[in-house]
């Protein structure tokens, strides 16, 4: 069983399939059931407790109707809870089944809705109104022939109901005659109760009363629900994933939450401050969507239950941030952390040069910074490849997620197996396994090999459980792991990350980080490195560990205004956040090429190396520390790129390439003295990538013999 993508609108599916299927409704059938094999398919246990009620419009089933199901259809059938629960409103509604029989085995595509009724459009006959709720499209494996399957399908969202409605069934794929496929029916013809539509010109036609086949009875359909507004979802419990306690909150902060009780009727989450006096409410979040990444649906973006908080207009000082989930039901649930709150933050963005410029030394590296409190500004530069990799272990996820103990047959969905939906995990346990090759052998512990800590991790991030992960729960749940491993880690995310901010973090950073697509199929891939430069058409190369092949694979990246896109599956696909792992004990080696310690004409450096290899990539990192000792940084990636600034051959820049350059590459080479104007990687004359004496012979030749022009 699989998720499918969302149905948006299945009239178009009905408008697709109407001359296949008209024709068909002609040739029904009719046949007792008869005492046979009676079975459930469900796609996800079943949601019923002790307060569920089951509401159904028929008796005995009776009939089974033969000829009648060609696919692309949607059944409606109207439910009374009050015949079958006491005290039925309000009433929850939460899963969906239509009983049908088949010859043999097949997969059906399938889904459920919920409709209110409609009284007024045909007087004194109700009939489908207003679409209530729908649910996601499910692959659905028949497994056999010869006996009646109930077909339960959850709602997405349970949904609350005040009186009568209308549920409905709806078949998305076309069904092959051969099958045998056939609906069921009671033996009471009420019409104005259950309804058929296969063709939108054709409209709804009441299954006891058409002019295609009439049914002896009522169409077997049943609904399961919560009766008298009986709540079976946990109180909320609220976990704040950001900020942190002790963070420091700069200019504009992420407000992210979770409820861990995994309550279904989340109604909003209140995010409030303080700071020592009444809380004040920052905003509410009523739309807590996010996208479930499991590496085979098309899923939209979605933030969770979130908001971004400017604090450019509070005082600087200590905070206290509250988010309080309330449910449908009245309950609520509280979590708190203190911050310290910097209006005016020590960020020192790097305005010249920008990234992917070409720079040529000596150069002034231009700052700007709001903080009025900084006491000096930092420059660090660090080497840049052009093909960097951290060295990732690819896993696939079909190595994975196994459930019947044979880790031979692909460990498939339609087994009723995990593997299809491991993408977080599996990208969670990559991460996890790099750091323990770093060094930190406490991640893996007890002889563990990387599949077990991928199931381990599976619990955690609750894939299982939905087919799929969030991006709330692969940050809990790699919080959980390192806490019950050692709390080694510190964790981060940013949403909609650019190419150079995600090659800062996994590169010059040194983080572990797992980005998020959205779009089709939406999965989780750990990234492992880069290549190149800047190609011809902007976009650059990422190179990442793919759970969906197994392999690291080196994709298209490329930037849009307000987010990027990698090419995955022959499409361009969002990145829509990116969460990284980093060693509390890991170090970075970076170089620092000096300070500018007064910002009153300005925050700037002059930087003036001579030992940048030319056409080599390098980060520059701006590095700001404010009066009380909060710091922020800002990092770009340039490459050396001198070929344009120099004339070819002057290493002493007069202009000219003559005996005085000669002198100064002699100077260099042999005797230790300065290197050309423009940094060592002038002086690879012959451009064999190494600077040694056989430069001094080339450019010899080239000044007294003709040769060809130096490279730099």
């Amino acid at each position: 069983m699989s998720f499918r993508t969302p149905i948006i609108c299945w009239l178009a599916l009905l408008l697709f399939s109407s001359t296949v299927t008209a024709a068909g409704k002609t040739g029904a059938r009719l046949e007792k059931i008869g005492d046979v094999r009676h079975s459930e398919l469900r796609v996800r246990p079943s949601l019923a407790t002790a307060d569920t009620c089951i509401v159904t419009p028929n008796d005995v089933i009776v009939w089974r109707i033969d000829g009648w199901v060609t696919g692309y259809e949607l059944y409606k059938s109207l439910m009374d809870p009050s015949v079958s629960c006491s005290q039925p409103y309000p009433f929850t509604i939460t899963e969906i089944d239509m009983p049908m029989a088949f010859d043999v085995a097949t997969n059906l595509i399938v889904s459920v809705d919920v409709e209110a009724v409609d009284s007024t459009t045909i007087p004194g006959c109700p009939i489908p109104g207003v679409l209530l709720a729908i649910s996601q499209e499910y692959e659905i494996t028949v497994p056999s022939g010869g006996g009646v399957f109930s077909i339960w399908i959850p709602l997405d969202t349970p949904i609350v109901v005040n009186g009568p409605f209308f549920a409905g069934f709806y078949i998305g794929s076309l069904i092959d005659p051969d099958i045998g496929a056939a609906v069921l029916c009671d033996s009471f013809p009420v019409q104005c109760a259950t309804f058929n539509i296969w063709d939108e010109q054709i409209g709804w036609i009441d299954l006891v009363n058409n002019s295609y086949y009439n049914f002896p009875g009522r169409l077997a359909m049943e609904v399961a629900g919560i009766p008298g507004g009986g709540n079976t979802e946990p109180t909320p419990l609220v976990t704040l994933l950001s900020p942190s306690n002790g963070d420091a909150l700069y200019g504009n902060a992420d407000l992210w939450c979770l409820d861990t009780s995994r309550s279904a009727i989340i109604d909003y989450v209140s995010f409030e401050y303080s700071n020592g006096g009444p809380f004040s409410e920052i905003g509410r979040d009523y739309d807590g969507s996010s996208p479930l990444r499991d590496g085979i649906a098309t899923v939209e973006s979605g933030t969770g239950y979130s908001l971004n908080w400017d604090v450019s207009g509070l005082p600087e000082g200590a905070f206290t941030i509250r988010a309080t989930a309330y449910d449908t039901s009245g309950q609520s649930s509280s979590a708190t952390v203190a911050v310290y709150v910097e209006p005016t933050p020590p960020l020192p963005n790097i305005t010249s040069p920008d990234n992917g410029d070409d720079i040529c030394p000596p150069l002034d590296i231009i700052m700007s910074c709001n903080d009025e409190n900084i006491s000096y500004i930092e420059i660090y530069r660090s080497n840049a490849q052009m093909e960097y990799s951290i060295g990732l272990t690819p896993l696939s996820q079909f190595a994975v997620g196994d459930a019947d103990g044979d880790p031979m047959d692909g460990n498939l969905m339609s087994n009723g197996e995990f593997g299809n939906y491991y993408n977080g995990p599996v990208a969670a346990a990559v991460a996890v396994k790099l750091w323990s090759d770093r060094g930190l052998i406490d991640l893996i512990t007890g002889g563990n090999t990387i599949e077990m800590v991928t199931e381990e991790l599976a619990e955690l991030l609750h894939t299982r459980a939905n087919h799929g992960t969030y991006d709330e729960d692969l940050l809990c749940g790699l919080r959980a792991y390192d806490a019950s491993h050692g709390d080694q880690l510190e964790f981060d995310f940013r949403r909609n990350p650019d190419y150079y901010t995600l090659r800062a973090w996994v590169e010059e950073e040194e983080r572990v980080v797992i980005i998020g697509l959205s779009g089709g199929p939406a999965t989780f891939l750990t990234v492992d490195g880069f290549k190149d430069w800047t190609p011809p058409d902007s976009s650059h190369i990422v190179s990442v560990a793919n759970p969906l092949s197994g392999s690291i694979q080196h994709l298209p990246m490329r930037d849009n205004p307000s987010y990027s896109e990698i090419y995955l599956s022959d499409s361009w696909q969002r990145v829509d956040i990116m969460i990284s792992l980093l060693s509390k004990s890991w170090g970075v080696t970076r170089r620092l090429q000096g300070a500018d310690f007064s910002g009153a004409d300005g925050w700037s450096f002059s930087w003036t190396p001579s030992d940048l290899i030319e056409d080599s990539l390098y980060f520059i990192r701006a590095a700001a520390c404010d009066a009380m000792y909060y710091r922020g940084t800002s990092t770009v990636l340039v490459r050396n790129n001198c070929s344009q600034s120099y004339v070819v051959g002057d290493f002493n820049d007069d202009g000219l390439a003559d005996i005085g350059d000669l002198f100064v590459l002699i100077d260099f080479i042999a005797l230790g003295g300065d290197p050309p104007v423009g940094g060592i990687g002038r002086a690879d004359v012959n451009c064999d990538n190494y600077v040694n004496v056989t430069d001094i012979v080339y450019y010899m030749n080239y000044l007294f013999a003709g040769v060809g022009a130096p490279c730099y």
